[in-house]
């Protein structure tokens, strides 16, 4: 499955049009339309997602860099890249980023010196992942916190990492579509009330 994953991902990658190719080759003739319109806004969502995941690594390596350099840590520009770098990873990526950190501040400053930069992690960490990740999600994709955070839950206990990875795009094509239902029950729900009694 993994290989064919990547094989298909490669095959839609290299064709311009190679989703909307498979979307219109599966989709009935009468739905074709909206299957592609829905994937096109898809892909502005998932297109924003990712810019949202950037500017969130720059504000973590921002907070990492200013964390290590008022506790004195050498490298803390180093450090704070690899950081912002590895924030991309979703879960993994904050602990992986703590790794090097902890052990410079470990040969430079002994226990006490490791032990605030564990600290200092855990706390950026809770604070991107709480507050931080949220909010960046909902002004840059438009999915609320809450929506944000359910999506993280259930991708996580559905499909692990992968889960955790995909969990935020998917959520912002499904409010893309209840969106469209909830919008054509109004417009019809509008036009009955225009329609005359009969009585």
């Amino acid at each position: 499955s993994f290989i064919l994953i990547i094989v298909l991902s490669f095959y839609f990658a290299v064709q311009e049009r190679g989703i909307d190719d498979f979307l219109r080759l599966i989709t009935p003739a009468r739905q074709q339309k909206y299957v592609l319109d829905l994937w096109a806004r898809s892909q502005k969502k998932i297109g924003r997602w990712m810019q949202g995941q950037i500017l969130l690594s720059l504000i973590v390596g921002l907070l990492v860099y200013l964390g290590l350099s008022i506790l004195g840590v050498p490298y803390a520009l180093l450090l704070a890249i690899a950081a912002g770098v590895l924030e991309l990873i979703p879960v993994f990526g904050s602990i992986l980023a703590a790794v090097p950190a902890v052990a410079v501040s470990f040969i430079a400053g002994g226990t006490g010196l490791a032990l605030f930069v564990i600290g200092l992690y855990v706390l950026i960490n809770q604070f991107q992942a709480n507050l931080i990740y949220p909010l960046v999600v909902q002004k840059v994709v438009g999915v609320p916190p809450l929506l944000v955070i359910l999506a993280l839950i259930i991708g996580g206990q559905l499909a692990g990492f992968l889960g955790i990875v995909l969990s935020v795009p998917v959520a912002a094509v499904l409010r893309e579509f209840v969106v469209d239902i909830q919008r054509d029950r109004e417009v019809k729900l509008k036009e009955s009330e225009q329609q005359p009694s009969l009585l």
